[in-house]
């Protein structure tokens, strides 16, 4: 396809501009995706406003769904028009993690969005092994929240949850809402949600949680263990904060799962309190990274399709803002500056 395509580009920390670029070519192995949405992902935001990026210039966006628009000659799975959403970690499939089919542990993957150009922009071009068909009832914009979904999928996986088990989800933003979903798909009979904000712990009530706890008014520790009679089953921890990743341990009963999903970009120095609890109480504590595993991208996109496309997942309730791609840049900066309230913002590219 030739011609021109508008996009939000990234050409140095900060600096975004929308300009008219070319539309990618693409190989005979690649397909080219009409975006039709693109969400903004909480690591957008270091990225462009505040550590940098990987490359210059560079179109960020890696959570999206849309349309095919043109495949390559070796792609027979594809055709135009077809509805898609897109895996965009591209592993090496060199190193011994991908040789193990452990892909989200690849040490030298790309991100579609941070390695490469991504989805702020009309189109974008991927390889065909990373396109996956949605159902014709799966709406675009609740398909732009397949990425992040799978995320809350895979760190509970890990937990092992048992239905009846009391979960407890640290954080209540974007992530923490598609964690506490998948907590009651798993079979949680009580689902806590923890946050300091009331109105992401009134969201997260709308999307199934049993009980709030905001932890600026209380001690949240010490509520979970009365309410749970010694600790919950299984913690979630979703915030991405020192303070909640100590919480987390603290509210685990003995024998307890904890599962960090969050990233700090710190270190945690755990108290004598909870570096006891770990020993006394035989905590188990797992981290957990991207979403992908065999056959890729696995079965954590498997299950999001599935339980997004049957409405059991919801996702639009958490949209707080649909943008244009001129003003990308804007949002990101009032993202990282934390003058705009946000939850979670979809960047519009409809016709």
């Amino acid at each position: 396809m030739e011609g021109k395509m508008k996009a939000s580009v990234l050409h140095s920390l900060g600096n975004f501009k929308t300009e008219m670029v070319d539309i990618p070519k693409i190989s005979h192995n690649e397909v080219l995706i009409k975006v039709k949405y693109a969400g903004i992902c909480g690591s957008d935001v270091p990225r462009s406003i505040i550590s940098g990026a990987r490359k210059y210039p560079l179109i960020l966006g890696h959570e999206f769904a849309g349309e095919v628009a043109e495949v390559g000659s070796n792609v027979d799975s594809l055709r135009a028009e077809d509805r898609v959403v897109v895996a965009p970690l591209v592993p090496c499939g060199e190193c011994e993690h991908c040789k193990a089919s452990d892909y989200g542990l690849c040490d030298n993957y790309n991100i579609i969005g941070t390695g490469s150009n991504g989805a702020f922009a009309e189109y974008v071009k991927v390889p065909k092994e990373h396109v996956l068909k949605i159902d014709d009832k799966l709406d675009f914009e609740t398909a732009a929240g397949i990425e992040p979904a799978t995320i809350g999928y895979h760190g509970l996986q890990k937990a092992n949850i048992q239905p009846g088990e009391t979960v407890v989800v640290m954080g209540c933003g974007s992530i923490g809402q598609l964690t506490l979903q998948w907590a009651k798909i798993f079979g949680a009979s009580t689902v806590i949600a923890v946050d300091i904000f009331d109105d992401k712990l009134e969201l997260a009530k709308e999307l199934g949680a049993d009980i709030l706890i905001n932890s600026k008014k209380v001690n949240a520790v010490e509520k979970i263990k009365e309410l749970t009679n010694g600790g919950a089953d299984v913690v979630a921890e979703t915030a991405g904060s020192v303070i909640t990743q100590q919480q987390s341990i603290l509210a685990a009963k003995k024998k307890g799962r904890v599962v960090f999903l969050g990233i700090t970009h710190k270190g945690l120095e755990l108290s004598e309190e909870a570096m006891d609890h770990i020993m006394r109480g035989e905590l188990t504590i797992k981290g957990s990274w991207n979403s992908y595993t065999p056959p890729y991208p696995g079965i954590a996109w498997k299950a999001t399709l599935d339980s997004m496309t049957k409405g059991d997942l919801k996702f639009k309730e958490m949209i707080s803002h649909k943008i244009q791609v001129d003003e990308v840049g804007e949002y990101l900066k009032g993202m990282a500056e934390r003058t705009l309230e946000f939850n979670k913002v979809l960047v519009s590219l409809e016709d």
